[in-house]
């Protein structure tokens, strides 16, 4: 999976999932997307894609007509926004795993590195102490800026 967005189409709330087909075939992301009770319906884009969504979901499946409309930015990522893990350097596919485990209650620490766990461990007790500590900091869209980003925050917590 290359990437998210969580967007609308028509009155449906749903997830645009960008993917490279020669690394996951259509019909096994749909499959492991159903097994994490994440695909209830399907809007497929080509007819390769309708077979076999039909198969899997019958009337469920249906070809995308309507516009798909980006849901707006603070919904992006909504569950990491509301926990401590959002100050942390995460790249953009990080982010989004650890947005995805925490909505599907699994562990989003798999998702972070030894470093980033142990800093998780620094915000979550420097927001134990002052809970506004981190209020000025926002985790960078640029993955390019995240080292100078982790170094500004591991700043703010040795203080």
């Amino acid at each position: 999976m290359l990437d998210t967005r969580s967007a609308w189409i028509g009155k449906h709330e749903v997830v645009n999932v960008t993917f490279d087909p020669a690394k996951v075939g259509y019909d096994a992301l749909l499959k492991a997307a159903m097994e994490k009770g994440c695909a209830t319906r399907a809007w497929t884009t080509t007819e390769a894609q309708a077979e076999a969504a039909s198969k899997r979901l019958g009337n469920r499946a249906t070809a995308l007509t309507e516009e798909l409309r980006d849901a707006k930015e603070s919904d992006q990522l909504y569950y990491l926004s509301h926990a401590a893990m959002k100050y942390l350097p995460l790249t953009p596919l990080q982010a989004r795993r650890v947005n995805g485990a925490m909505y599907l209650r699994t562990n989003p620490e798999k998702w972070l590195s030894p470093n980033q766990l142990a800093q998780l461990k620094r915000v979550e007790a420097k927001l134990g102490k002052e809970a506004t500590a981190l209020k000025d900091f926002a985790r960078p869209a640029d993955i390019g800026a995240l080292a100078a980003y982790s170094a500004k925050l591991d700043e703010a917590l040795a203080q």
